[in-house]
């Protein structure tokens, strides 16, 4: 989106100060719902784990490697994405000359792909292997939290696009079919 562009979208949210509050309110603390949940299924699975310990040994060193599974691909997905905005370094929305965000960053370069849109996806992807409803909240989430990084002008649409894409597919990947 060029600065011409979105200064029409930006004049919009200055006419509905109630909107602009809250896309702004959105953006700083849904992204914390994924990561404050992660634990919680992390909790879960291991309440899953115990029971199966009781029940039958064998299902719960299986269950283990799935467990592992759903710590490792968040975290290599997360690395993944840390190297290759280091290594691309696309610049952010607002560095354009006139481009004012809604949410004053100071963050140069970095932006693709987008690290909340990749960690909600792949956070979601590992919702949708274990508990698939709850999965699909996830999604549903972190498709906004992807639309909120646009919105605010931290993030060009091609970086959530690709972040959210990115981080969905390698969860997927790595929570089917390792």
């Amino acid at each position: 989106m060029s600065a011409q562009q979105y200064a029409v979208l930006r004049r919009w949210f200055d006419a509905h100060p109630a909107v602009r509050r809250w896309v702004i309110l959105l953006d700083r603390w849904l992204p914390l719902v994924p990561f404050v949940c992660y634990p919680v299924l992390l909790v879960l699975l291991n309440v899953r784990l115990a029971h199966l310990f009781a029940v039958r040994e064998s299902a719960a060193l299986d269950f283990m490697r799935e467990i592992a599974r759903s710590i490792l691909v968040p975290g290599i997905t997360f690395w993944v994405c840390t190297v290759l905005r280091a290594k691309l370094n696309f610049p952010r929305p607002y560095e354009q000359p006139g481009f004012v965000p809604l949410v004053a960053k100071e963050t140069c370069g970095h932006s693709f792909p987008s690290r909340h849109a990749v960690s909600a996806a792949v956070l979601a992807a590992v919702w949708l292997y274990f508990y698939p409803v709850v999965g699909g909240v996830m999604v549903c989430l972190a498709v906004l939290i992807a639309a909120l990084r646009v919105l605010t002008g931290v993030h060009f649409l091609r970086d959530v696009v690709w972040g959210f894409a990115l981080g969905l597919a390698l969860g997927l990947a790595g929570m089917w079919l390792l």
